[in-house]
């Protein structure tokens, strides 16, 4: 008796197959393995190395969109049959020290031509390849556990603020730098810190400003 296995099963173990290699190939470029990326992200080292293998089929969407997001790709060129999907051409923007984004109240007050420190970054679903009024910055030590050592955060000095983003406070009244989770309702905006021990600010034009929105994090520095 012939068996016959339909095309949707065909294509599902497709899939499988050029998701795992181009996560192998990802992986390796960015000197991860699965057991590393699991940690990463929080995600059970059991599934993370079964996608990477090959072996889940069907992976949870929500789970490859973290995971694209980490390693700066998209989730489409993670699930393409296309060798080159994921070596996505990088652009640059300014790499700034805490120090100089203290200084600044725009990213226009930069001299970029003469600029020397920079940031290759691949366009994703939340940066595209417009460069003009991006930047990164590498996390600090207080923003553990949040952010992991090394990180480096790109903020977008022109993207709006919505619920739930975070995004990169400037104290006015000393000049001092805050990554905060900002909170939106009707009546106020709060200002809550990523990590325990900080207090909740309450956001107002005249003592803070917004400089930028985190549209990306990424696992590794050019350093």
């Amino acid at each position: 008796m012939e068996l016959l296995v339909s095309e949707d099963i065909i294509e599902e173990q497709k899939e499988e197959f050029y998701i795992a290699r181009n996560l192998q190939r990802l992986l390796k470029d960015r000197n991860l393995n699965a057991n590393q990326l699991s940690g990463l992200l929080g995600i059970p080292s059991m599934t993370v190395g079964r996608i990477v293998s090959g072996q889940t089929a069907d992976p949870r969407v929500s789970t490859l969109k973290l995971i694209a997001h980490y390693l700066g790709v998209t989730v489409d060129s993670l699930m393409a049959n296309d060798e080159t999907a994921t070596n996505i051409k990088p652009h640059f923007i300014p790499l700034l020290d805490w120090d100089t984004i203290q200084k600044i109240n725009n990213i226009k007050e930069i001299d970029l031509k003469s600029w020397k420190d920079w940031q290759p970054i691949p366009p994703t679903e939340n940066v595209n390849k417009r460069s003009e009024g991006l930047f990164a910055f590498i996390s600090r030590p207080a923003m553990f556990p949040r952010y992991r050592h090394g990180s480096v955060l790109i903020i977008d000095c022109l993207a709006i603020p919505l619920d739930g983003d975070i995004v990169l406070v400037k104290i006015k009244r000393n000049n001092e730098l805050s990554l905060r989770e900002l909170i939106t309702d009707a009546n106020e905006w709060q200002l809550r810190p990523i990590v325990r021990g900080a207090n909740i600010l309450h956001f107002s034009t005249t003592e803070h400003q917004i400089i930028g929105v985190n549209q990306l994090t990424m696992l590794y520095s050019k350093r």
